[in-house]
C-alpha cells in the first residue's frame, strides 16, 4: 500500500490517519488478527532479515576452514549487499522515527482535544445546574456567607471576596457589583508591593460603592502614613472602623485622623497625642488601646470625645485612672482594662449606671513566682479597693484575670450593685471555691460561674 508523502502530510481528521494505520496492518497480517495486539500484529509484519551466509562461521583464514573456499568476489558481494541492505534499513529507521514523531504530536493534539472537551461539557452542565438559575440577589447573598469570618478582610486571590471573581464571568460580575463585599479590608502595606497597593486600595475601595468601611493597616514610617492617608483620601468620609499599628510615635498619626467623620470605631497600639485625640469625631463609640504598657492621660479637650464612648479596652497604670475614666464615659457599656499596679488603694464610691460588661485582667508578674497557696491578704492586689469603691447597677457580666478571687468585697458589690449579673468568668487565679459559689448563688440564684484560661479582650 502505497500513500504519496504529500498527501499524508496533508491527511486529516485523525480517525482518517488512524482507519489508514488499522488498513495497513489488517493487509499485512492478516494471519494474525485472531486474538492477536497491536504490537503482535506489528512483529508479525516486520521479518528481521536472513543475514546469515556460507562464511559467517569463519572468523579467519586457516587449515581448520578448508572445506570452505573462500572466494574475494563473493565476499564482496556480500559486502556490498549487506550495505544496500543497511542502508535501507537507516532510512526505514528514519522514516518510522518521522511517522513516531507525527503518531505523537497527533497523541498530543487528541489529548488536548479531549480535555478541552471534557471542559466544555463541565462548562454546559454547569448551566443547566441550579445554581446556575439562582437570581442575582440570592447569588450575592450566598457570597456574602462565603466571606472568611476575620474582622478585616485580605486581598489574597485565593480567599473570598477576590476568589469569587475568578470562578467565571458571572460570577465575577455578581460579585463585583455586591458591595458588602468589599466594605471589610487589611490594608498591605508591604514595601516589595508597594507600587500594588494604589491599584488594590483603589479597586477594592471603588466596589463598596459608599458603604461604611473596616480598615485595618499595619506600616512601620511616617513617610507610609502619609502615602496611605494620600491613597484613603477618597474613601475617609466612609471609614467607620479603624486599626492601626504603627512604630511610628503616636504624634505622627495626625494625617490618619483628619476627616473621619463617620469614625465609630478605633483600634491602635499606643495611645493618642492631644492633638490626634481632638481630631477624632463625636461619632466615636469604640476605643482600644492594644499595648500592654502605656499610660493613658485625659486631656481636658478630649472630653467630648470621652463622653460619647460606649465601648473601651485599654491598659492602667494609675489605679485613679479607672475612676476618672468611668466619670468622663457616662454612656460606658462595656469596659475592659488591664492593671498594671499591685497596691490597694482607697477611693470615693462612684456608681456608673450604665456598664453592663466589666473585664479586669491584673497584670500577674507579682504572683508569677508564687503558689496561688502563698497568696494570703497581705498580698498587694488592687482588686478588692476597686470592688469597694464600684457600684455598677446595670452590670451583667464580670470576668477577672490574674489575682485570687476577692470573695468578701465581691459579696459586698453584689448587695450594694444590686445589678442583674448573669455570668462570672474566672481566670486559674482567681478560682471561686464551693462554699464561696453557694453564697454568690444564694444572693443571684441565676449565676452563670465559668472557669476561663484565655486573657485576651
Amino acid at each position: 500500500m502505497h500513500i504519496n508523502s504529500k498527501e499524508n502530510d496533508n491527511l486529516s481528521p485523525a480517525s482518517q490517519i488512524i482507519s489508514a494505520l488499522h488498513i495497513i496492518l489488517r493487509s499485512q497480517a492478516v494471519v494474525c488478527l485472531c486474538g492477536c495486539t497491536v504490537s503482535e500484529v506489528l512483529l508479525t509484519i516486520y521479518q528481521m532479515p536472513d543475514v546469515e551466509t556460507p562464511y559467517s562461521q569463519t572468523t579467519s583464514p586457516n587449515s581448520n576452514h578448508c572445506a570452505i573456499e573462500l572466494n574475494d568476489q563473493s565476499i564482496s558481494a556480500i559486502i556490498t549487499h549487506r550495505q544496500q541492505q543497511l542502508d535501507a534499513t537507516l532510512h526505514d529507521i528514519s522514516s518510522l522515527e518521522t511517522v513516531i514523531d507525527k503518531i505523537n504530536n497527533l497523541h498530543r493534539q487528541l489529548t488536548e482535544q479531549k480535555e478541552k472537551l471534557i471542559s466544555s461539557i463541565t462548562l454546559h452542565k454547569r448551566l443547566i445546574s441550579p445554581i446556575w438559575h439562582l437570581p442575582t440577589e440570592v447569588l450575592s447573598h450566598i457570597f456574602v456567607h462565603c466571606l472568611p469570618e476575620d474582622k478585616y478582610l485580605s486581598p489574597a486571590s485565593k480567599l473570598a471576596p477576590v476568589l469569587l471573581t475568578r470562578i467565571c464571568r458571572r460570577w465575577r460580575e455578581v460579585a463585583v457589583g455586591t458591595p458588602s463585599l468589599w466594605d471589610r479590608l487589611d490594608v498591605p502595606y508591604d514595601v516589595k508591593r508597594q507600587r500594588e497597593l494604589p491599584f488594590c486600595l483603589d479597586v477594592w475601595l471603588k466596589r463598596s460603592r459608599g458603604r461604611l468601611l473596616s480598615l485595618a493597616l499595619t506600616c512601620c514610617f511616617s513617610s507610609t502614613l502619609i502615602e496611605l492617608r494620600r491613597l484613603l483620601q477618597p474613601y475617609i468620609n466612609q471609614i467607620s472602623s479603624f486599626s492601626i499599628c504603627c512604630r511610628v510615635i503616636s504624634h505622627k498619626f495626625d494625617p490618619l485622623f483628619e476627616g473621619l467623620i463617620a469614625l465609630q470605631e478605633l483600634i491602635v497600639n499606643k495611645p493618642l497625642t492631644e492633638q490626634c485625640f481632638s481630631l477624632l469625631p463625636p461619632t466615636l463609640r469604640s476605643f482600644k488601646v492594644t499595648a500592654s504598657h502605656s499610660e493613658l492621660k485625659f486631656f481636658p479637650s478630649c472630653e467630648p470625645v470621652w463622653a460619647n464612648l460606649t465601648n473601651v479596652e485599654i491598659p492602667m497604670h494609675r489605679p485613679d485612672t479607672i475612676l476618672r475614666l468611668l466619670q468622663l464615659c457616662p454612656n460606658l457599656r462595656s469596659l475592659a482594662i488591664r492593671l498594671g499596679f499591685d497596691r490597694t488603694e482607697i477611693f470615693q464610691p462612684l456608681v456608673h449606671v450604665r456598664i453592663q460588661s466589666l473585664h479586669i485582667i491584673v497584670n500577674g508578674i507579682q504572683y508569677s513566682h508564687r503558689l496561688l497557696d502563698d497568696i494570703d491578704d497581705s498580698t498587694p492586689n488592687p482588686l478588692p479597693g476597686l470592688l469597694n469603691t464600684l457600684s455598677l447597677p446595670s452590670l451583667r457580666t464580670l470576668e477577672i484575670h490574674g489575682v485570687p478571687w476577692p470573695h468578701q468585697e465581691f459579696k459586698s458589690f453584689l448587695t450594694r450593685s444590686n445589678c442583674p449579673l448573669e455570668t462570672v468568668i474566672l481566670g486559674a487565679e482567681a478560682m471561686m471555691g464551693h462554699k464561696q459559689r453557694a453564697e454568690c448563688i444564694a444572693l443571684i440564684p441565676s449565676l452563670e460561674v465559668v472557669v476561663s484560661q484565655s486573657e485576651e479582650f
